[in-house]
């Protein structure tokens, strides 16, 4: 039995596996206004779909709850198709249909069968049977062909983490198409349920009714990422899920746990971390591709930085568990797509100087690949010049967790927090650009070995903004900016006795401002002083974890860790 799940599951994700999607079905949706009226109660921007095009969404009620989550795709100009899990179809309809009034817009649940081929070479089986048939090409993508005389609607999804696509077409049909696969060059596998379930733990996607349900937020999933636009008009519960994003965190919220040894933890048992509770597992599974258990679980603000071990209760028995980002696994090559998408995104904007069809690709780009730090950087770019300041924002502080050292995204916020009047939390976001940008150009520096005139030059525009500082802390000497650019700028220019007086001040006084701990670490680093950096990352690490500050948490744990495996 074991060996089947793994023939099945490696089958996926080097070739292309199938399974009836017998617990999803198909919504559709017709008439003249039902863009209109779809968009004034779903979570997503609808208005921007074109035809043959979708994109995630969802309905939340007003304290932002979720309803229900699911996939819209325009077939037609005045014709949606909704793809949802089968245990959400009579909550969706019924919403739809409780604030449908006069509108001209019929919704009707269809009686087709749906059925999956997720795998890499699942485009190659589909091209090889539909032959000189059109195919959708981008996630969420949907075409409508004709085969034996009749209709199939192809949407591009993936269910397992692999490049993947649904089939929605008339029962009789499903033999015969199964049948056709099978004869291809490259034959799909069936997947059973075991390995199907597998492949969407490893994949990080979390389904209704067992991973979330209408007692979740919606920013508590994660599905905020792929399926809320910050621009739209007001739809139900916008203000509430508008108000975490800008302000603040919920308090849990889904990642990844990989658990050690041989005993999966019980669905929703309570992760005690002494008499605390941390968090709530979900769905859970042996994962074949990484050879370790995974599981989907909700963990506590104060406990959702990324690779951290932890040793907690569940159900009155002890487990060693990490804390990792979800998916667990993730395709190279949609990895790939997304960088292709990036760089089509900029060559558009810079021929034609258009903004709208580039932020779409970006959009698709953040889609594929949800760490892509240079779609995010050019598509909060574009928004910023459409004035979207506050989804500018949400993408320019994903960056910086994404990538701690991406001095841009700190600019950016800088720029965009000025633009709405935030002088403070600009000139923050400005000064941890400066930090970033001495530390990166001393070992850009170093790399290319400068002339000497550069490195004089540098010199002296250092030891002016050494002399700045040095004015700024005459009159305060705590002041916490300028005590932290002049630990900066000592480190940069090698300086690192003189560095730690400052550093060491800014954190006194500021004990959660974990970017002063990693360059008091690295100041400790450079003065060979192993075992202060260690303890001081330690330090960092925790205030990190507490305030959920991404940025240098991971850089920490690494710099940590080779020092600990260093000799």
């Amino acid at each position: 039995m074991e060996q089947t799940l793994q023939t099945e599951i490696d089958q996926v994700r080097s070739s292309c596996g199938y399974f009836p999607l017998e617990d999803w079905c198909i919504i559709s949706a017709e008439g003249k206004d039902t863009f209109s009226f779809l968009q004034t109660q779903t979570t997503n921007d609808v208005l921007q779909i074109q035809v043959g095009q979708g994109q995630h969404n969802a309905i939340t009620d007003r304290q932002a709850r979720l309803i229900a989550n699911f996939s819209i795709h325009r077939v037609e100009e005045d014709k949606a198709l909704i793809l949802v899990e089968a245990s959400q179809k009579k909550l969706l309809l019924s919403h739809l249909e409780n604030y449908h009034f006069r509108e001209d817009v019929r919704f009707a649940a269809l009686n087709g069968k749906l059925l999956a081929l997720q795998g890499p070479k699942s485009p190659l089986i589909l091209e090889k049977v539909f032959a000189n048939q059109n195919l959708p090409e981008k996630p969420n993508d949907v075409t409508q062909i004709i085969w034996n005389g009749n209709r199939v609607d192809i949407i591009m999804k993936s269910l397992t983490g692999d490049e993947g696509h649904i089939l929605c077409f008339q029962n009789k049909f499903q033999d015969k198409l199964i049948q056709e696969f099978l004869k291809t060059a490259t034959p799909p596998v069936e997947v059973r349920e075991d390995a199907r379930e597998v492949l969407r733990i490893e994949a990080g996607i979390p389904v209704f009714g067992k991973d979330m349900d209408q007692k979740n937020i919606l920013p508590e999933t994660g599905l905020e990422h792929t399926s809320v636009s910050y621009n739209k008009g007001c739809y139900i519960g916008q203000e509430v899920i508008a108000r975490i994003k800008t302000y603040g965190a919920p308090t849990f919220a889904l990642m990844g746990l990989a658990v050690e040894g041989a005993d999966l933890p019980p669905f929703d048992g309570v992760l005690q971390l002494g008499k605390k509770k941390i968090g709530t597992v979900k769905s859970s599974a042996r994962s074949v591709t990484l050879n370790k258990i995974v599981a989907l679980a909700y963990i506590h603000k104060e406990h959702r930085s990324p690779d951290v071990d932890l040793e907690v209760t569940i159900a009155n028995k002890s487990f060693k568990v990490k804390t990792c980002l979800l998916p667990f696994y993730q395709s190279q090559t949609r990895k790939d797509y997304s960088k292709k998408l990036l760089t089509q995104a900029l060559q558009i904007y810079k021929e034609q100087d258009d903004l709208d069809r580039p932020i779409a690709i970006l959009r698709e780009a953040i889609e594929l690949d949800a760490k892509n730090a240079e779609a995010y950087e050019a598509l909060g770019v574009f928004l910023s010049k459409q004035n979207k300041l506050d989804e500018a924002i949400a993408l320019m502080k994903r960056l910086t967790e994404i990538n701690p050292k991406e001095i841009m995204a700190r600019t950016n916020l800088s720029v965009y927090y000025m633009k709405l009047g935030r002088i403070e939390d600009a000139e923050n976001e400005k000064a941890e650009a400066t930090a970033l940008q001495f530390e990166q150009a001393i070992e850009k520096n170093m790399a290319k070995k400068l002339e000497k005139k550069e490195v004089l030059r540098k010199e002296k525009e250092m030891e002016d903004r050494v002399g700045m500082f040095k004015k700024v802390l005459e009159i305060d000497p705590k002041d916490q900016v300028a005590n932290f650019g002049l630990g900066s700028i000592y480190l940069e220019v090698g300086r690192y006795q003189e560095g730690l007086e400052p550093l060491k001040t800014v954190i006194a006084e500021h004990r959660d401002y974990s970017a002063a701990y990693l360059l008091l670490g690295k100041t400790w680093e450079k003065l060979l002083n192993k075992e202060e950096a260690i303890e001081t990352y330690k330090k960092g690490i925790a205030a990190a974890s507490k305030k959920g500050d991404l940025m240098p948490l991971k850089d920490m744990q690494n710099r940590m860790k080779q020092l600990l495996h260093s000799h």
